[in-house]
């Protein structure tokens, strides 16, 4: 079975997750049907919650949502117009490149910490990475990519956003906040409501639910076909692969492991923005990693270097990071640009 951290690990340190990719677990053709119905069903084996039952509690009302996004309304945003023939994509199609974005996610809250997970969800930070919502949008949807977005947590009050963005955008805060070790926020659901011509090109609505199944961390996707004789639910899960540092053992003793990224030594006078981004985001063809070339290097450059280096101090007991995290730092620390390093090391935020 191959592991998706393979770009991570060298051939000698084995493959180290914990769950599986798509083509491992989801068969798209004959187990994984669909029923039509009224109300609930079951997939698979999975109960499927029926239209009023979506095994958390949705209040009928909530209050906006600030999540760094001071878009256009969604009300009046107008997508361009498709180019050619364009098919909207089987659920399961969607749902791999949902999970492949998860797992990148997933590696970035493992080799860095919570604190780091925090730090990325800033709203003014998030708003510099992602600077060009468009470079988000997922393959299969392209510019049908575009929806508002309901969030309810196990614990909290729900929320809306009521700006329209690409489905990564609204998953990205609940990714970061689902899958750090010690999260509180379990059992998430994200119910996204396609916006401008979105709501025609798609023919179904897409909920996610993000909860454990056989303590593995799954994403579920539910899409809802809505028509005039018969409303179809049909639900999918897989699981979110757990990166996890190899075992590296010298003279036989256990040591720190180097990852196949940390081979590569940055002199001092090296370093560029980039290389600090392809280490937060290093898998080869990751779609957060593509959003962020439209950083703003002039204006936001100096904020998330300084922002970064910050999460390597942990001075409130709240977070702890091992020393395989710490070495991780140490790392992106040499990828900062030269000037960046230079001040970060100078003030003592390392």
């Amino acid at each position: 079975m191959s592991s998706p951290f393979s770009y991570l690990l060298d051939d000698d340190n084995g493959s180290q997750s914990v769950g599986n990719t798509a083509s491992d677990v989801m068969d798209v053709t004959d187990d994984t049907t669909a029923t039509l119905t009224d109300g609930g069903s079951t997939h698979d084996g999975i109960d499927t919650p029926g239209t009023t039952d979506d095994g958390i509690d949705t209040p009928t009302a909530s209050g906006p949502a600030d999540n760094g996004f001071r878009g256009t309304p969604a009300s009046s945003v107008a997508l361009p117009e498709p180019a050619g023939t364009w098919s909207a994509p089987e659920p399961t199609v969607l749902l791999s490149q949902i999970q492949q974005a998860a797992e990148d996610v997933s590696q970035l809250v493992e080799r860095f910490g919570s604190k780091m997970a925090k730090t990325v969800q800033r709203p003014a930070i998030k708003k510099a990475l992602f600077a060009d919502l468009r470079l988000l949008r997922l393959p299969c949807l392209q510019w049908a990519d575009n929806f508002t977005c309901h969030v309810t947590r196990f614990s909290g009050k729900p929320f809306d956003y009521n700006n329209s963005a690409p489905l990564l955008w609204w998953l990205w805060d609940e990714l970061l906040e689902y899958l750090q070790p010690s999260a509180g926020t379990r059992n998430c659901k994200l119910e996204f409501t396609p916006v401008g011509e979105t709501s025609t090109l798609l023919p179904y609505t897409i909920s996610i639910y993000l909860d454990s199944k056989n303590c593995n961390d799954s994403i579920w996707l539910t899409a809802s076909y809505d028509g005039s004789l018969f409303h179809e639910r049909r639900t999918f899960d897989v699981p979110i692969a757990k990166f996890c540092f190899p075992e590296a053992k010298r003279y036989g003793k256990p040591t720190m492991a180097t990852l196949s990224i940390d081979r590569y030594v940055h002199e001092d006078e090296e370093g560029h923005l980039d290389h600090t981004l392809d280490y937060l985001m290093p898998r080869p063809g990751s779609i957060w990693r593509q959003a962020m070339k439209a950083f703003p290097i002039k204006e936001e450059e100096a904020n998330l270097v300084i922002a970064l280096a910050g999460t390597c101090k942990v001075e409130d007991g709240r977070f702890s990071l091992s020393e395989d995290q710490v070495q991780q730092y140490l790392n992106l620390l040499q990828r900062f640009p030269p000037k960046g390093r230079e001040y970060v090391i100078n003030i003592g935020l390392v």
